[in-house]
């Protein structure tokens, strides 16, 4: 299941969010204010606890706290839901490989269970002036709009704003489906099976019997290199064991987010025998093996985003690089110098730190290295924890400037 049916499968939710959002507004204009904010990309990432969601919204030389309130489900209602998703092998298969089921935006599909809550279940509130009246003001419209577009990739969120984690209920439904056969896992509307989802599902159907068969033990012969321009042997056993380990991850679910061709070159490069190939990775990249080293330490603190920050700072709203600047300069002692945003990132160059926003939302901590910069250690989602982070690792290495 690609990135864009995973999209039209959650079509359904998104359209019931919208309604039930555009009606819960009723009228006001700050619906088509909070578009516009929206589209500007004013809303920054938006943050799920049980009974709420919530982001920081820029607007107007100002960052305002939105918040949208939502009733959780009972324990019973999630129950019930549990139990209708382990009769669906697609549902089934879905949670077990730690994502959201398609059949969760229809109720009919979902043991009359509505994850999208009604328009009357909608609350707004946001530390301006409107929102502390509880009224829905531009901010926390925007946030509403906001959620139509994460939904659409990301349907986690809602479940997390109504009580429960897509890892829990994938561990209500395992409990449920454990001693039985949840059925045969359906094609896509392409007539493909996602592997993912097979061995995820066929983990939890009852053991076989294994064949009864009497073959004579096979010494596997040895071989030689193959005529150029083919791969060498040695090669070849890398490739076998470097797909070995990538469907084991998928088995056990610890399978990081995609890579693209860059990223996997770096990855393959930080694994121990990496660096035998980094010569070929060079002229296969066009980087230069500096470039490339210091790609493989990012890989290692921070996966594949943590690769393309190495590259470059992901462009952001500058009302977040301001945001972040007020959050780490307010947890610093009084009397040092203040940060400065350069290139969109925020620099300490006192102290030889930029922390850059990264692809994923989160933040990544840089030492300087000379003329250059070094990954280090502790990306987080919150600034502060990143500019920490860039401390106790320039810290740690005093004497490189």
């Amino acid at each position: 299941m690609t990135g864009s049916s995973n999209t039209r499968n959650m079509a359904p939710l998104v359209a019931a969010w919208k309604q039930a959002f555009h009606l819960a507004t009723n009228g006001s204009d700050s619906y088509g204010k909070g578009l516009h904010l929206a589209r500007n990309g004013a809303v920054a990432q938006i943050h799920a606890h049980p009974g709420r969601l919530t982001a920081a919204v820029a607007a107007k030389k100002a960052t305002h706290q939105a918040v949208l309130l939502l009733p959780k489900l009972t324990d019973t209602q999630w129950n019930t839901l549990a139990g209708r998703l382990a009769h669906n092998a697609q549902a089934v298969a879905d949670l077990l490989a730690n994502r959201v089921p398609a059949a969760i935006a229809d109720p009919g599909h979902a043991g009359g269970i509505a994850i999208v809550p009604g328009d009357e279940e909608i609350t707004f509130s946001c530390s301006c002036p409107t929102g502390h009246a509880s009224s829905v003001c531009d901010h926390s419209a925007a946030l509403g709009h906001a959620l139509s577009e994460r939904l659409a990739t990301a349907p986690s969120v809602l479940l997390g704003a109504r009580g429960m984690t897509a890892r829990t209920l994938a561990s209500l439904v395992r409990d449920l489906v454990a001693d039985n056969n949840p059925g045969t896992l359906p094609a896509d509307a392409d007539g493909t099976v996602r592997a993912d989802q097979l061995y995820s599902l066929s983990a939890h159907r009852p053991p076989q019997a294994p064949p009864d068969l009497k073959l004579d033990p096979i010494t596997p012969p040895a071989f030689d290199d193959p005529p150029i321009p083919g791969p060498r042997a040695q090669d070849l056993k890398w490739m076998t064991q470097d797909a070995a380990n990538r469907a084991r991850a998928l088995l056990s679910g610890t399978a990081v987010q995609p890579h693209d061709d860059l990223t996997d070159t770096v990855r393959i490069l930080a694994s121990p025998d990496g660096v035998d190939r980094l010569q070929a990775a060079t002229s296969a990249t066009g980087h230069s093996e500096s470039t490339l080293r210091t790609m493989m330490i990012a890989y290692r603190h921070g996966g594949p985003a943590g690769t393309h920050t190495a590259l470059a700072h992901t462009s952001v709203p500058p009302a977040l690089l301001e945001q972040a600047q007020e959050a780490i300069q307010s947890s610093r002692a009084p009397g040092l110098g203040r940060l400065h945003i350069e290139k969109g990132a925020l620099m300490d160059r006192s102290a030889g730190i930029q922390i850059r926003p990264g692809p994923d939302g989160r933040w990544y901590p840089f030492t300087s290295a000379g003329d250059a910069w070094r990954p280090a250690a502790g990306c987080s989602h919150d600034p502060t924890d990143a500019y920490q982070a860039a401390r106790r690792a320039r810290a740690a290495r005093p004497t490189i400037r």
